[in-house]
């Protein structure tokens, strides 16, 4: 390892569903302590859970590749290693070693639970010390929940953390020092990294596009135009799709910040004159929206059993009996026979969306 830095000070920023360097407190604490490496790693058991579809990945890799773009843009570079977390983490420790580990919280599913406790381990025994920062208003090991709004106020009216501007930390590691140059990309992710794992399904040929850029431009339409039609619009299938925020998927990968779009619902807020009455209504609706994205997660935080069963526990037993296989398939194919039932699902499979109502 060069003598330009103690590698106790070097920091890996481990990228997860937080793929912007916007209001990004991780990357921006690390870069303004040292050395920075950006990792994000492609798990192939985090790609064979019920709850991933082919539509995630693509959305995924497309995200990816504009937050390479970023980084490189402030002098730091991306790696994409594909392999489970605490064997990568470890290749990559003893190939470069670091000292830091720096990520947001992720309340995800039993999988990426039983993952972080993991690389916990694996950081304890290794002295690196895991450094992670909130990313919603959702607040871990909180006693009772009827606490939790103050937290996400207090979160959200805090200043966006500014973006590193190079010259950001000294490169690392060093490209004449690299002995990891497999592993190591400046201009580009290798493709097969960004190829789908198998056994993957569903990739609606009408989805939305991942990365930063279209979350911009998702956002901007929404506060300058669609919002108008949020209140009264969001409930049928045949409006939704234009007074939705459709922000959805670039918030649940973190190309945005959620802190991002409540500041900027605020700021196109106080800038509405008096006689704008409808955009003001369905922008306050919206707002309200966001505070249901993170009491929700927090519900999962504080009772991740629900994962697995009825959050009211009065419906165990109910209907597990009643299940029909038959009925299922028909579900699935759109041949229910009740024509709302089927026209849904076949938005679905075309867009990989459905509005709330809907669901």
């Amino acid at each position: 390892m060069s003598a330009m830095h103690d590698d106790r000070q070097a920091s890996v920023v481990w990228f997860k569903r937080d793929l912007r360097v916007q209001d990004h407190a991780p990357l921006a604490e690390a870069a303004a302590q040292g050395p920075v490496m950006a990792l994000y790693i492609v798990e192939p058991g985090l790609w064979q859970q019920p709850d991933a579809a082919l539509q995630h990945f693509g959305f995924m890799a497309e995200s990816l590749q504009d937050l390479q773009r970023e980084l490189q843009a402030v002098g730091i570079r991306l790696i994409v290693l594909e392999g489970e977390a605490v064997a990568v983490l470890q290749a990559l420790h003893r190939q470069q070693p670091f000292g830091q580990l720096w990520s947001h919280e992720e309340t995800g599913n039993g999988f990426t639970y039983a993952r972080d406790r993991a690389v916990a381990a694996w950081c304890r025994a290794q002295g690196v010390v895991w450094h992670e920062r909130r990313q919603f208003g959702v607040v871990r090991r909180l006693r009772q929940r009827k606490h939790w709004q103050p937290h996400w106020e207090a979160l959200m009216a805090e200043p966006l953390v500014p973006t590193p501007s190079p010259p950001s930390p000294p490169v690392w590691p060093a490209p004449a020092q690299d002995r990891t140059q497999s592993l190591v990309t400046l201009h580009r992710i290798p493709a097969h990294l960004l190829s789908p794992p198998p056994g993957l399904a569903h990739d609606p040929p009408g989805r939305q596009r991942g990365g930063r850029t279209q979350a911009l431009a998702v956002l901007h339409d929404f506060l300058h135009g669609r919002c108008a039609q949020y209140r009264g619009g969001i409930s049928s299938p045949l409006t939704a799709p234009d007074a939705c925020s459709r922000l959805s998927p670039y918030l649940a990968w973190g190309c945005v910040s959620l802190r991002e779009v409540v500041q900027a619902t605020r700021a196109q807020i106080a800038s509405l004159p008096p006689t704008a009455g409808r955009t003001r209504a369905g922008l306050n609706a919206f707002i309200s929206r966001l505070y249901w994205h993170c009491h929700f997660i927090q519900k999962l935080e504080s009772e991740p059993a629900i994962e697995w069963r009825n959050m009211h526990r009065g419906y165990d037993g109910l209907r597990e009996q009643d299940f029909n296989p038959a009925h299922f398939e028909a579900l699935q194919a759109g041949r229910t026979g009740w024509p709302m039932v089927d026209a849904c699902v076949a938005m679905l499979r075309e867009t990989g969306w459905l509005n709330f109502r809907m669901r």
